[in-house]
């Protein structure tokens, strides 16, 4: 009977030791649960079982410890559950070392219950820690003191009754059992828990080798002390084109990578090595054919088996490479005939503006004199036709501007009212021409100075009124400048020019801003245009910070319109009327004109001489700094491009002398930051061809006046 409970009480503790190897396996690879539970569990077993056997043997003091020590575990089990693990591990430690010493002590050494202390000591180097640690080391001293002390203290029997001995031999050999059992439980487990771990690594290690071949890397491992490669992948081999894994084994990295991987891996100094952080970049590396290849490398140390080792991960960007290669050069290319073609536009600008500036002002000249009433219409086809073409010739050198994304625009103030003033004032004449009514409304900006590019804001309000006009054919045109928002800095505008004219389908509004596009080809043949200005004007506005909006119905007319933002630098209001500037404004004004065109110079001496101004005429460069040496001048009007020396050329002289009188550039070529680029070489402004008589007088009053104020 004694021995089936005993058989039975030996089946519950091997399935608590397998429990408690299950609960280490799973701390050691799936989650971090503690040991501590399944050895309360196996000490709780062990001093029941020892409570029983010391029942029937009568030793009721040895029962007694028996059951403190099942208390002490209870206690360590809810001392657990409530985080306490530290108290906890040391209360199971105690209690069993202290119930194997009272037990033995109670029932003396022939009972063998000292030897469940070999278990105990070699569960709990695997339960309790699976590493040396400083409490491992306590645990198992005191364990072994507590053994020591037992086998001192203990007597060895504690009767000598036949009843006794028998007791004594069946308890030795049931200790022994169990003790033995134990062991071998322990051993079982531990082993089968190491045998899973070992599984587990065999599965991580083909987790690893499988990433490691099917990587779109090319890795490489180093031995940092060698630098002899020690392992490669399969990516390796096929961007190296090798053969096999053993071709690369102990091979010299300069050998296979080259001197550039070399000088890297010597980086890697052993005195510096734990402080070393990855190293990343692109490098160039040749197969085994001498291909060449392109790659993104990135170097790592780490440490092995006591040995320091690189891994070298090697990304192919060849053909990366090879298209940013083309890129570069095709950006070049680009680049080239974007030079070529803004030299063309520069040139073509010149050589069609020269001839212009002849037509037009001559044209302004007879317009001016005395003719016949018979030349009249002529007069003004010719003026008429030589601007619109003058317009084609802007539109087509904005539009390359356009196209490149270069246009720039000036930041400077000018007084509003009198811009829209000017605007107006250049149509009063076709408006008439054609019996509409021209309506204005933009007293709300009256008297404001604002920062901006007073010239694009007049292109753009130029396109708009001239294409309001030549699309209308009766009724009126009508300008609106709205104040939508005043602010202490800056103020909102909303400019429209609304016409009465033939008006746009809906269906083709969303298109009238493309680059060549208009309505119809009716529309082409009747109006005629270049399908430029509208997607001109639509750019400036949205490089101004707005967007150009149109709407329209066929028939009942078109507004376009746009609200800009602008900062206001002052608000000066005219109280007094200024008379209008005459011709004579400019007598005992001397100026230097420099220009190698006979045209051209005959165009403007007649307009200097008519406004009474005092010329001097050279054809040259070298010609004009001898007039400038030898004669004071209020102002110079000089040709870029001349023999002898050139405009910039002329004003270099000039400014190293020391003067700084007013100059100002007589051109017609056209290029990229061209304001800019003559402001820095020294002159002061610049005259397009052809010119404007009103600008070319306005301007030479302008410089004039501000130099007699200041001398």
């Amino acid at each position: 009977m004694e021995t089936k409970k005993a058989t039975n009480i030996l089946s519950v503790i091997s399935g608590y030791w397998e429990k408690a190897a299950e609960d280490y396996y799973l701390k050691q690879v799936n989650a971090p649960l503690s040991p501590l539970k399944s050895l309360t569990e196996i000490g709780l077993v062990v001093a029941g079982l020892n409570m029983i056997l010391c029942t029937v043997m009568k030793e009721y003091g040895a029962a007694f410890a028996c059951l403190l020590a099942c208390s002490a575990l209870l206690l360590a089990h809810f001392l657990r559950l409530y985080k306490k693990e530290i108290i906890a591990k040391w209360l199971v430690i105690i209690s069993f070392n202290a119930g194997a010493m009272f037990v033995s002590y109670f029932v003396g050494l022939r009972s063998g219950v000292y030897m469940y202390f070999f278990p105990i000591i070699f569960s709990m180097i695997f339960l309790i820690d699976t590493k040396i640690s400083k409490n491992l080391i306590i645990s198992e001293i005191a364990t072994l003191v507590c053994f020591g002390i037992t086998y001192i203290i203990a007597p060895y029997s504690k009767t000598s009754s036949y009843q006794g001995e028998i007791h004594y031999i069946y308890n030795f050999r049931i200790n022994l059992i169990v003790s033995l059992i134990l062991t071998g439980l322990v051993a079982y487990s531990i082993l089968k828990t190491l045998n899973n771990k070992e599984i587990d690594l065999m599965g991580e290690k083909t987790l690893g080798d499988t990433i490691f071949n099917t990587s779109l890397d090319a890795i490489f491992i180093v031995d940092l002390e060698t630098q002899l490669i020690s392992d490669c992948n399969k990516r390796a081999l096929e961007l190296f084109v090798l053969p096999h894994k053993d071709s690369v084994m102990l091979m010299d990295v300069n050998s296979l990578l080259g001197d550039e991987a070399a000088m890297r891996l010597g980086a890697f100094g052993p005195s510096s090595f734990t402080s070393h952080s990855p190293w990343f970049g692109n490098m160039e590396f040749s197969t085994s054919e001498g291909a060449p290849l392109y790659a993104y490398a990135n170097f790592v140390i780490f440490e092995h088996q006591r040995r320091r080792y690189v891994k070298i991960s090697i990304l192919d960007i060849t053909e990366v490479r090879i298209a940013e290669v083309e890129t570069i050069k095709a950006k070049e290319r680009a680049e080239r005939a974007a030079k070529v073609k803004s030299r063309f536009l520069s040139n073509m600008s010149h050589e069609l503006r020269t001839p212009l500036n002849a037509i037009i002002g001559s044209t302004n000249l007879l317009y001016q004199d005395h003719y016949l009433d018979s030349q009249k219409q002529m007069l003004e086809i010719l003026k008429h036709s030589s601007e619109h073409m003058l317009e084609l010739v802007n539109d087509i050198l904005d539009y390359s501007k356009l196209e490149a994304d270069k246009m720039e625009l000036a930041n400077e103030p000018y007084n509003l009212h009198e811009l829209l003033q000017k605007v107006v004032a250049n149509f009063r004449g076709r408006i008439s021409a054609k019996n509409l009514d021209l309506r204005t409304n933009f007293d709300a900006v009256n008297g404001m100075v604002v920062m901006g590019d007073e010239m694009r804001l007049h292109q753009v309000l130029n396109n708009l009124l001239s294409n309001a006009i030549k699309f209308t054919s009766e009724g009126h045109v009508q300008l609106d400048v709205k104040l939508l928002m005043k602010r202490s800095t800056n103020i909102t505008l909303c400019f429209s020019i609304e016409d009465t004219g033939i008006g746009i389908a809906p269906d083709k509004q969303h298109r009238i801003f493309d680059k060549f596009y208009q309505t119809d080809a009716e529309t082409t043949r009747k109006y005629g245009g270049s399908g430029l200005g509208l997607a001109i004007s639509q750019y400036i506005v949205q490089k101004m910070g707005g967007e150009l909006k149109v709407d329209s119905k066929p028939g009942q007319g078109s507004t376009f319109s746009f609200t800009l933002t602008m900062t206001v630098e002052a608000t000066r209001y005219s109280y007094i009327e200024e008379p209008a500037m005459k011709f004579e404004d400019l007598e005992n004004v001397r100026i230097l004109v420099a220009e190698d065109n006979p045209v051209n110079m005959m165009i403007v001496r007649r307009f200097l001489s008519k406004w009474n101004a005092n010329i001097t005429e050279a054809v040259n460069g070298l010609e004009a700094i001898q007039h400038f040496e030898t004669k004071p001048f209020d102002l110079l009007l000089v040709d870029l491009e001349m023999p002898e020396l050139d405009g910039a050329g002329v004003v270099s002289r000039i400014r190293r002398m020391g003067s700084d009188v007013p100059i100002i550039a007589f051109t017609a070529a056209v290029y990229d930051h061209m304001q800019a680029d003559l402001i820095y070489k020294g002159f002061n402004d610049f005259i397009p061809k052809p010119f404007r008589p009103d600008d070319l007088r306005q301007k030479i009053i302008q410089y004039v006046n501000q130099r007699r104020k200041t001398a």
